[in-house]
């Protein structure tokens, strides 16, 4: 994950949420101060996403079996 996670905006705790996390749930506490967090959804977006992540992968079977 890249810069270690979003913040809690209450209490500051790095949180490990990944942005398909974000995108496959609206919502998430913090497990330090419990504070409710709310993601927007946007099914637009959501979609683009999980085109390019698929193309993404299908890029990458081709450098794993050759091991480039």
């Amino acid at each position: 994950m890249i810069g270690g996670g979003i913040p809690c905006p209450v209490c500051g705790m790095k949180l490990q949420l990944t942005i398909d996390f974000m995108i496959e749930h609206s919502a998430a506490a913090c497990p330090k101060c419990y504070s409710i967090m709310q993601f927007p959804k946007n099914d637009k977006l959501f979609d683009e996403y999980k085109k390019i992540k698929a193309e993404m992968e299908t890029l990458k079977k081709p450098l794993i079996v050759t091991g480039k």
